[in-house]
């Protein structure tokens, strides 16, 4: 009885020195160690992929710079008055006959002696001391040039290019840039434009 009691015993402590059981213990141990993380990580990877790192805000956030289009508005010539058809306040009549050729007919104002008229087809040029006084344009001119600018003779197109005249007188419109004038004499009673003159403010 004794010897099997003893035979037990060892037994016994073989099996318990044995490796057998730690492995399982182990084992078991592991799984419910690790089996509560799995969930964590995983919630804790679809957790960064639905927040990313910079907020969504910023996205809505963002705005476009606006360029204002400048719209280019329809350029008109400025007028000056430097020329009507081609002609200068400071030609002399050497320069006028270079520029519109040999006249028709030169004569001289039967008032004032001084004064010597070059005349072309629907223009005059009076000339002063042998400079230009003023230049004429008679009622058949059909256009005009206006710093070399082809324009309509009539009151509304010289209006048309020049704005509304500087001066209004009874007998027409003045239209005044610098020392420069371009006056339209009107009929007073009709309304017709007569003739168109080109001269200096200081031969009124």
């Amino acid at each position: 009885m004794k010897s099997i009691i003893i035979i037990g015993c060892l037994l016994g402590g073989i099996f318990a020195l044995s490796g057998d059981v730690s492995p399982a213990t182990a084992t078991y141990s592991l799984t419910t160690d690790t089996s509560p993380s799995l969930p964590a990580a995983q919630a804790s990877a679809a957790y960064d992929i639905v927040h990313p790192s910079m907020s969504p805000s910023t996205v809505t956030e963002v705005t476009y710079a606006q360029v204002p289009v400048k719209v280019k508005a329809e350029e008109k010539p400025s007028f000056t008055l430097q020329t009507v058809n081609g002609i200068t306040l400071y030609d002399d009549m050497d320069s006028v006959a270079e520029k519109l050729g040999k006249p028709e007919k030169i004569t001289e104002d039967p008032h004032l002696k001084e004064l010597v008229i070059y005349e072309y087809p629907d223009m005059s040029i009076v000339f002063s001391d042998g400079i230009v006084n003023f230049v004429e344009l008679t009622e058949g001119s059909k256009t005009l040039l206006i710093d070399g600018v082809k324009i309509n003779a009539s009151i509304d197109a010289v209006k048309k290019a020049l704005g509304e005249p500087d001066y209004v007188t009874e007998d027409g419109l003045v239209f005044e840039r610098g020392e420069a004038l371009l006056k339209l004499f009107v009929n007073e009673d009709s309304g017709k434009l007569t003739s168109i003159h080109y001269f200096h403010i200081y031969s009124m």
